[in-house]
């Protein structure tokens, strides 16, 4: 899969297929509201592995009972990369 950047076009189509997910600073990113911390954390330990998996980590922070995915592409000079789109609808795919 390509690390090259994405474009302002093709990121906003990718978007179109990403509900809940914001192109933000050139990360994309999601948020998601558990029943508890416990859930959140699983969540997150979940995510964890599919980046693993992938070797494309996303960054993850729990607040309580939410936790925000945001994914970059560090090859592509810090930029939104297929990569991403990828990673994220994966994530989504595992925690909608």
């Amino acid at each position: 899969m390509s690390d090259q950047p994405l474009t302002g076009a093709e990121i906003e189509l990718a978007l179109s297929d990403l509900p809940g997910w914001t192109h933000e600073r050139d990360h994309l990113v999601g948020t998601w509201t558990f029943d508890g911390h416990l859930q959140a954390l699983a969540a997150a330990t979940g995510v964890g592995l599919l980046s693993e998996r992938r070797n494309h980590h996303a960054d993850l922070t729990i607040n309580y009972d939410k936790l925000t995915v945001s994914v970059t592409t560090h090859s592509a000079g810090s930029k939104v990369s297929a990569k991403d789109t990828d990673l994220a609808a994966a994530v989504s795919a595992l925690l909608d």
